[in-house]
């Protein structure tokens, strides 16, 4: 694998174990929440909460899963954070929750919600330039996706790079 933020030589099979999860949460921008700009768009990048917080819900379906989990002082907290950026490195400045917590970083860059485009990390950055944001905050979950599918297979391909 490619992207740097994980262990090169990942199989598709450590992959999906360690990160296996039906549920992604999101944090980006938006730009019409702010400016009200006529080219409205959204660009995010993927969070991963590890399993052990999910795992008293295991025998529910997600649904009952995420209403349950949306209550936990987790959920409050990880909504609460921002990811700062740092454009030199082309890198993103973890909060302290982030790592007490064990959650990462999945740099799987998109454009827009419904119709989800790719971006590189190049063109990731170049947008927050472009429009001057500074840091990155909590948009929405996902679940029930194909995230693991997606995101090796965007890593194999050199997209992040």
């Amino acid at each position: 694998m490619k992207n740097k933020d994980f262990e090169k030589n990942t199989t598709k099979e450590e992959y999906y174990k360690k990160y296996g999860t039906k549920v992604r949460f999101l944090f980006g921008y938006i730009n019409h929440l702010i400016c009200n700009e006529v080219d409205e768009f959204e660009i995010s990048l993927r969070v991963f909460v590890p399993k052990k917080y999910f795992e008293k819900y295991k025998n529910n379906d997600i649904f009952t899963t995420m209403d349950l989990f949306k209550k936990t002082s987790l959920f409050e907290e990880l909504t609460m954070q921002t990811i700062k950026i740092d454009f030199e490195k082309k890198d993103f400045i973890k909060p302290d929750f982030f790592i007490k917590n064990n959650i990462e970083i999945i740099p799987y860059f998109s454009k827009g919600i419904e119709k989800q485009k790719c971006l590189s990390k190049n063109q990731f950055f170049e947008l927050l330039k472009q429009n001057e944001v500074k840091e990155l905050n909590y948009l929405c979950f996902l679940f029930l996706g194909l995230f693991c599918e997606e995101e090796y297979e965007y890593f194999e391909r050199g997209k992040y790079e």
